[in-house]
């Protein structure tokens, strides 16, 4: 799921991440996810429910 190679150390751009209860992250995302082709901080990158690629389908994140 997540790219190695595309593991930043400094970041401008925000983590992509929204959470199941549908609220954003904003720390600095340095991990990419080729899957999703989303960018992600280091605490959120490998949690999968701050993933869109990992939502049951069917399912839209956020709060139902």
């Amino acid at each position: 799921m997540l790219d190695n190679n595309d593991h930043e150390t400094a970041s401008d751009r925000a983590c992509q991440g929204v959470s199941p209860t549908d609220e954003p992250c904003n720390l600095p995302a340095t991990v990419h996810c080729v899957q999703c082709d989303l960018w992600f901080c280091d605490i959120h990158a490998e949690d999968d429910q701050w993933h869109a690629c990992i939502l049951v389908e069917g399912e839209e994140g956020g709060e139902a």
